[in-house]
């Protein structure tokens, strides 16, 4: 398929021009995947020691919410190579290699997302997952009566690769739920109000959207419990592909758009034009959604994003000082929206 870039009507330099930088911008971000990946190691592999111990204490659901609170919360802001290494790595990629060349790299829009960041790191994960954990607690008499362990006769690596899968599943319901399901799109649509796309729109997402997400990526751990460290694993590691598919970045990775959700991929799901809605539900993979026929054939495609609410408190093109504001009205704005759904 040719490239439909908005470029593609200039001179024939231009489009070579354009073809050198995409395999610059794939070369960089498969380094900054690879170095990025290794760092993470050392995260999960500390996760297992923790969890391990967490597992021969009482209260073991609340322990490994506990574990889970530790690393979203406190080392995202202290110590963790995802954000301090990997996330100003991309600012830099999307810098030099812009799908919209004309959105500034700091805008009003990657401000609201760092605030973003905040709120949900201390509001957000939270509030959530000591709900999850209090569920998780409740519900315990029951799912443990129903575990089964599906993966404790195959070895470690099948083990892995099943419950990758089985998670990655799981997100693609989740994510195609939020679209189709109004009461819970009114929450969701808060993620996909950003037309600024950066790193940092990973982290907008409204609590109550973020409730129904983790609870139901956790489901699979309540009934399966050796999963459950593929779960928390998966969590962390998804976090930096998040970043990445996020960030206003020009490349849909050459040949790994088979397998992987990309940059390119994501913001047509993100797009705020009709004929990419309800496409590429997938979380890092794309392999359900071409299965399931959700899979957008557009390959080479940079829709503006955004959302088609007039009503919705969007903050580009608002000064400074009003976004406090904006936020705030972000946060309840869904709310008002879901009575409206059912009480108008």
């Amino acid at each position: 398929m040719q490239n439909t870039y908005p470029e593609s009507n200039t001179a024939d330099g231009s489009r070579k021009t354009w073809a050198i930088e995409s395999k610059l911008a794939n070369g960089l971000i498969l380094l900054f995947l690879i170095l990025a990946s290794l760092a993470s190691i050392g995260v999960v592999v500390n996760h297992y020691y923790q969890l391990a111990q967490a597992s021969n204490i009482p209260w073991y659901g609340i322990k490994q919410i506990y574990w889970h609170i530790h690393h979203d919360v406190i080392v995202p802001f202290g110590a963790d190579p995802q954000l301090y290494l990997g996330i100003p790595a991309l600012l830099c990629i999307q810098a030099m290699f812009p799908a919209i060349r004309s959105q500034k790299p700091f805008n009003t829009g990657i401000l609201v997302d760092m605030v973003w960041v905040f709120i949900h790191g201390f509001m957000v994960t939270g509030f959530v997952l000591i709900v999850i954990a209090a569920l998780n607690q409740a519900l315990m008499p029951w799912t443990s009566s129903l575990k089964v362990g599906i993966f404790s006769n195959v070895p470690a690596w099948l083990e892995i690769v099943l419950g990758y899968l089985a998670v990655e599943l799981v997100g693609w319901f989740s994510h195609m739920l939020r679209h189709k399901v109004r009461v819970l799109w009114v929450f969701h649509e808060v993620h996909h109000s950003q037309s600024q796309m950066n790193p940092f729109t990973l982290f907008r997402v409204h609590p109550m959207d973020y409730l129904f997400a983790e609870f139901i990526i956790f489901l699979p751990a309540l009934l399966f419990e050796e999963t459950l460290g593929i779960v928390l694993s998966y969590l962390i590691i998804s976090r930096l592909h998040d970043a990445l598919t996020h960030s206003n970045i020009r490349t849909n990775l050459g040949p790994l758009r088979y397998i992987f959700v990309t940059p390119q991929s994501h913001r047509v799901h993100h797009s705020s034009e009709t004929e990419y809605y309800d496409m590429n539900y997938g979380v890092t993979l794309c392999v359900w959604d071409r299965l399931f026929g959700t899979h957008s054939p557009s390959d080479f495609v940079y829709p503006k994003t955004g959302i088609n609410d007039p009503d919705f408190p969007e903050e580009k093109g608002k000064p400074w000082y009003t976004l406090p504001w904006v936020i705030t009205r972000q946060l309840y704005y869904p709310f008002v929206k879901a009575i409206r759904l059912y009480w108008r």
